[in-house]
């Protein structure tokens, strides 16, 4: 078997994680003031793409 690798049929942007310094996305802050809510939690609008990942799971396994 004899693969031909062609770059033009790779789109890198796919594979490359978000920068987890930017700010949290729409959806985690979206999912944080649930969470927040529910759990009478304070909600930080300023956390990073990583700070929010980590603030979720963190609220999730004390709602779950």
């Amino acid at each position: 078997m004899n693969a031909t690798f062609r770059p033009a049929q790779i789109d890198a942007a796919l594979d490359v994680p978000p920068d987890p310094r930017q700010r949290m996305s729409a959806t985690q802050e979206e999912r944080l003031r649930e969470l927040s809510e529910r759990t009478g939690e304070p909600f930080y609008e300023d956390l990073t793409v990583l700070q929010a990942e980590q603030r979720i799971e963190l609220l999730e396994a004390v709602v779950y």
